[in-house]
């Protein structure tokens, strides 16, 4: 355990792994967030224990602080393998930062967050990606503690989102139905991203079978005509509104051979089957890495969030990193 420096005031915190509580920590987050202005997702604790089931999770990258065997803060970093500039880097995509309202603004944020950036760099990560709400101050903090670390940041991506209310469909169908089939199919149309994206993520099968598979109630669809084939992904999820409304957060969209005219099937079976498992809201980054024209032929609509991407690697210079946001990019996001 790491014990935290007394100018923080709370009674003798200190830092430890997470220790696996999920259902302690769905109610830190949900406590911690409903102080937000916007309408938050309920992450619950089969949600955040499906996270810690991705290959290569791992409790040492989630420092928490417990008080009295309750988790006050938290955070976690999940690794993924990327493309980028041409090199293959493993990075940690850094998210769940949470304090408890009572214990903020004594600077336990920042604290567990530099704790994470220093057991990542001796895990042997080459770097790091977090995610800011545009307006929001987590984007200052995280600037102004990697200079405070002297490490290289860069924005490299600012994703908007479209979305899309959806009509409820009484025929419902097993979510995981031919998902395992599919992961075969998720690995050769992801592929060619390497190559053709500025920073791409690469996948493994066990990471492919967790993201169509394994992970909480994932949606994948296929869609093939005269050996075409593309394939979409998502995951649902709860809103922490009154009636729970149920969301689809869309993720892999990869188009791969179908025709123009094919895309459109693909994108309706997709949403058919996410309404008939309860799904009435839908959302979707747009990303640049796929053409999102099925989207708004499907009628969905702009939104005003905006995410920034901040990308910084131990070993890079500021000049090695992008002076300018990319065009496009294929990373997960939330």
């Amino acid at each position: 355990m790491t014990e935290i420096s007394s100018a923080v005031k709370a009674p003798r915190l200190s830092i430890e792994n997470f220790r696996g509580d999920f259902t302690q920590l769905a109610s830190l987050m949900q406590s911690s967030w409903a102080e937000n202005s916007g309408q938050a997702l309920l992450y619950t604790s089969e949600f955040l224990s499906s996270c810690f089931q991705y290959p290569e999770a791992d409790f040492s990258l989630a420092p928490a602080i417990y008080v009295q065997s309750k988790p006050v803060a938290f955070v976690a970093g999940f690794p993924r393998h990327v493309k980028f500039n041409g090199s293959e880097q493993k990075i940690i995509v850094i998210t769940f930062l949470t304090v408890l309202p009572e214990y903020k603004k004594k600077g336990l944020g920042i604290i567990l967050w530099s704790e994470l950036v220093n057991r990542a760099r001796a895990a042997g990560f080459d770097g790091m990606m977090n995610y800011c709400v545009d307006g929001e101050p987590m984007n200052a903090m995280i600037a102004g503690s990697c200079n405070r670390l002297k490490l290289p940041i860069a924005r490299i991506f600012s994703a908007r989102y479209m979305s899309i209310v959806l009509r409820s469909d009484d025929q419902s169908e097993g979510l995981n139905k031919n998902n395992q089939q599919a992961v075969d199919i998720f690995l050769e149309l992801a592929a060619p991203f390497a190559d053709s994206q500025p920073l791409a993520r690469i996948w493994s099968k066990p990471e492919a079978e967790w993201q169509c598979a394994r992970r909480s109630e994932p949606i994948v669809e296929t869609f093939s005509a005269a050996g075409r084939s593309g394939l979409l992904t998502g995951y649902i999820m709860p809103i922490s509104d009154k009636q729970r409304t149920r969301c689809l957060l869309i993720e892999d969209i990869l188009w791969g051979t179908l025709t123009v005219e094919e895309r459109q099937p693909l994108l309706r079976k997709f949403l058919q089957k996410a309404a008939g498992a309860g799904v009435r809201l839908a959302t979707v980054p747009v990303l640049g890495y796929a053409a999102m024209e099925p989207f708004k032929k499907a009628r969905f609509q702009s939104t005003r969030r905006v995410l920034h991407a901040y990308l910084t690697l131990w070993s890079a210079g500021h000049a090695d990193l992008p002076s300018e946001p990319l065009s496009s990019m294929y990373l997960d996001i939330f």
